[in-house]
């Protein structure tokens, strides 16, 4: 049986590939960090036979999930922000993804 010499090239072309992945979870994950965290919610209250309802922030902290009050005007303004940072999240889970099947196929060739 002949043993068939490995072609460096695709390895490198793979390696390249996930450096390259690798950058992008790192350029993504320094955008989250600017990107506020959490999802737009409304707070009922009831108070004095009446029901109010206005718009918060939700997220989780270290001490439990937090609404934060938020003003209509403010509302409108994070909600770009919030959609951006969602796709954002999936884009990194997908880089991550690409990493794990590249690291695999490397380990594989080695």
């Amino acid at each position: 049986m002949v043993a068939r010499k490995k072609d460096e090239s695709v390895f490198r072309m793979l390696q390249s590939e996930r450096d390259r992945c690798l950058l992008v979870v790192d350029k993504i994950n320094r955008e989250l960090e600017k990107l506020p965290k959490g999802s737009l919610g409304e707070r009922r209250v009831r108070s004095h036979g009446k029901e109010y309802v206005y718009p918060c922030l939700r997220y989780r902290s270290e001490s439990g999930v937090v609404f934060e009050h938020l003003s209509p005007a403010r509302v409108e303004e994070i909600k770009p922000a919030l959609e951006r940072r969602k796709k954002l999240q999936a884009d990194m889970k997908a880089n991550k993804k690409r990493i794990a099947t590249l690291n695999a196929i490397l380990l594989k060739g080695q």
